[in-house]
């Protein structure tokens, strides 16, 4: 699953804890559920800011406004 997928998947899991007819059990797997798309969603921007990071290393800006 992608970046974008577990996002999707994370709001569905909240949307289904926010709902009334939620039983106890169900809820308490969908939070269990959603801690570890968090988790998983934390380390995926860990590793792509420690990419831009590696690539940015040489001093320039990540984005640099070049004209034509």
């Amino acid at each position: 699953m992608n970046f974008s997928e577990k996002m999707a998947e994370l709001d569905k899991t909240l949307k289904n804890l926010e709902g009334e007819t939620t039983s106890l059990e169900d809820a308490l797997a969908e939070f269990e559920k959603g801690i570890t798309l968090v988790k998983e969603c934390r380390l995926y921007l860990e590793e792509a800011k420690q990419k831009v990071t590696l690539l940015t290393e040489s001093g320039e800006e990540p984005f640099i406004d070049r004209k034509e």
